[in-house]
């Protein structure tokens, strides 16, 4: 036996415990011949009882955040000074009861309302009945108090208004009757006067308001009217003055006999170019001898 052989006998061969590695096996998964759908989230109504869930103080709200927000605006409210709003099925001691919340005094004659004026006079009355009305209506003392104002100043606007429309309707006619009748200003307007005091009292034209609000005296046609009076009249018959002291229902009768009996007058001429003044003549006697009876 030789040495090498004696060598490779004497020393055994050692193992390796290395493992092997070995390729990792695929395994293949079995193809569905279904596609899975995601899971839809129902809508968090569902998860109310439908006893809840169709009441519409639930159904209004699209959000549970906001249905989340208003139960705590909700729940801060509790033993706070609220009022519940009443509605027409609402009864009278239920609206009594919110007018009293909003500080309506117990009785009309507990509210403190004050409407002087420098301009228009108030009527105490008024006031009064206001406060009742106020009162049925469940105004508190501010309400109140701010539309009497309104009312106040809203009578004063148009007494200031009323006021600036009369004196430019003066200023008006007397412009108007002055550029007529020139120098006869002064002398046409005393004896228009005179007619009408001598027939319808003192200060007739100034004093004696139309419909409108405007003043008789302030309309030039009135007043032109009054002046042809005086002119077709004599003055020792028809126009008196405060110093006179004439039977004038005497004179105007006998004036009306004189143009009824006159058959040549032009009253009775229709084609007369005086027919017309005669006509108006006639009825004006007729309308002051009425106002003498």
């Amino acid at each position: 036996m030789s040495q090498e052989q004696i060598t490779q006998e004497a020393v055994p061969v050692a193992e390796t415990n290395t493992p092997t590695t070995e390729a990792p096996q695929q395994t293949e998964q079995p193809i569905s011949s279904t596609t899975e759908q995601p899971t839809v989230a129902k809508s968090w109504k569902e998860a109310i009882s439908e006893e809840f869930r169709n009441d519409p103080n639930i159904s209004k709200f699209t959000e549970i955040d906001a249905l989340a927000k208003s139960y705590i605006n909700a729940t801060r409210m509790i033993g706070s000074d609220k009022v519940a709003v009443p509605n027409e099925s609402s009864t009278e001691d239920q609206w009594n009861e919110v007018y009293a919340k909003l500080g309506r005094p117990e009785s009309a004659d507990k509210y403190k309302l004050e409407a002087k004026s420098e301009i228009v006079p108030i009527d105490e009355n008024a006031i009064k009945s206001f406060a009742e009305t106020s009162h049925k209506l469940g105004l508190n003392n501010k309400q109140a108090q701010g539309i009497l104002e309104f009312y106040k100043m809203g009578m004063e606007n148009l007494s200031q208004q009323s006021t600036i429309d009369a004196e430019t309707a003066q200023a008006q006619a007397q412009q108007q009757l002055r550029q007529e009748w020139g120098k006869a200003y002064d002398d046409k307007l005393n004896k228009a006067s005179a007619v009408a005091k001598a027939n319808f009292g003192k200060n007739f034209l100034d004093s004696t308001i139309l419909k409108d609000g405007t003043i008789l005296g302030d309309h030039p046609e009135i007043v032109k009217g009054f002046a042809k009076i005086a002119d077709m009249l004599s003055e020792d018959k028809m126009v008196s003055t405060e110093s006179e002291n004439v039977d004038q229902s005497k004179n105007i009768e006998q004036e009306i006999s004189q143009i009824m009996n006159n058959k040549s007058h032009p009253y009775h001429i229709a084609s007369h170019p005086d027919h017309d003044k005669s006509v108006q003549q006639l009825l004006t006697l007729r309308e002051m001898l009425n106002g003498k009876q």
